[in-house]
């Protein structure tokens, strides 16, 4: 199943390398299914599963006796489709990746406010747990990458808001890569333990204008820290 679901991802991936060497047109049509099948030198049945996840994403669409065409408008690709690139090791396009970031600094600022106003007992002990274990890990002298995962999530979950939770998740699925990088340096990951912990009082305390504040600060240092990465890769 596994060596199936690679041939898969690998499909996926030299058809999006196609599609963005040929440069396609928005609505342009693809090569037919026999012509994938060929020109990538697989089974039927693994450029059909390749297809349908990018369908799926809305990257593509296939018409009934027609074809298999680029999705027509570029804003009805799905966030899915940069969670996907981001799997099987697609380079996201940089704006994109700026855009992503603002995007999720918007949010961040928006569910402290509301978990302030919402959050139960239940809320706190679960982001209280979340601490304890960044604190167990950095103890050990190891990333808080998940850990830190688990804590921003825990914050959505506190806003009792479940599209807000499912709006947030493609972008921390797509930036697990350079989470990764950034708590491989462990003075981020004590840096962050701390700001988690003041963000976890403000929520305590109902206090939404220092919450808003304090995440807009910690995104802040996360988001300059990424776009310096950026320009060391660009002058690279």
């Amino acid at each position: 199943m596994e060596e199936g679901t690679n041939h898969v991802h690998r499909a996926v991936n030299e058809l999006l390398s196609f599609v963005q060497h040929r440069r396609y047109e928005p609505g342009e049509k693809l090569p037919s299914e026999r012509e994938l099948t060929e020109r990538f030198s697989v089974g039927r049945g693994v450029i059909r599963e390749a297809l349908a996840l990018l369908e799926a994403t809305r990257y593509i669409e296939r018409r009934r006796n027609s074809g298999i065409y680029l999705s027509r408008d570029s804003d009805t690709v799905s966030l899915e489709s940069l969670v996907l690139n981001e799997a099987i090791g697609i380079p996201q396009d940089q704006d994109v990746l700026l855009q992503s970031v603002e995007v999720r600094r918007i949010l961040e600022v928006q569910a402290i406010a509301l978990a302030c106003a919402r959050r139960t007992v239940e809320d706190l002990r679960v982001l209280e747990g979340a601490l304890e274990r960044s604190r167990a890990s950095i103890d050990q002298s190891q990333s808080i990458a998940v850990q830190d995962y688990e804590f921003h999530m825990a914050i959505f979950r506190s806003t009792h808001n479940a599209v807000l939770v499912r709006m947030v998740t493609p972008f921390y699925l797509m930036s697990r890569g350079r989470r990764e990088t950034f708590f491989s340096d462990l003075r981020n990951g004590v840096e962050s333990h701390r700001q988690h912990v003041a963000l976890v009082e403000a929520i305590r305390e109902r206090d939404a204008e220092r919450a808003s504040q304090l995440m807009e600060n910690h995104i802040g240092r996360v988001e300059k820290h990424f776009l310096n990465q950026l320009d060391k890769n660009e002058n690279a």
